[in-house]
């Protein structure tokens, strides 16, 4: 008994629909994922050519160059900023991020940063904007 063979070749139309579907995926799972973004309020912040991006749970400050300070996004005084980190205070592992202004001066930036270390916390990064070479 001899049995016939036949050669079927592949329709194009499901490899073509096969490559829709694949390219839906890819383009559903892009607009869906979940992109890190900079949280916080607009600052002109001061460039840096060694800056690394920190994914942390942070403690945003924010300081402006006219002495506004804000603490998660309310504005508060520096003295209300002081019970604030001790309150918020967990572990010394925790992040407090700055974004201060590139306008503001050295010193009272420092002084900032002895106040967030005497609430506790020893991992202070200051905010810096990629400098453009």
């Amino acid at each position: 008994m001899k049995l016939r063979v036949t050669k079927q070749k592949i329709s194009t139309t499901m490899l073509i629909s096969m490559t829709d579907v694949i390219f839906l995926l890819l383009l559903f799972l892009l607009i869906a994922s979940n992109f890190a973004s900079q949280t916080g309020l607009p600052v002109k912040l001061p460039g840096s050519t060694t800056a690394t991006r920190q994914n942390h749970q942070t403690l945003n400050i924010t300081y402006y160059s006219d002495e506004k300070l804000f603490f998660m996004e309310q504005p508060v005084t520096m003295m209300d900023l002081a019970d604030l980190l001790k309150a918020e205070y967990e572990d010394p592992e925790q992040v407090v991020r700055i974004s201060a202004e590139d306008k503001v001066q050295v010193q009272k930036l420092i002084n900032l940063m002895d106040m967030i270390r005497s609430a506790g916390f020893e991992r202070i990064f200051v905010a810096t904007a990629e400098k453009l070479k």
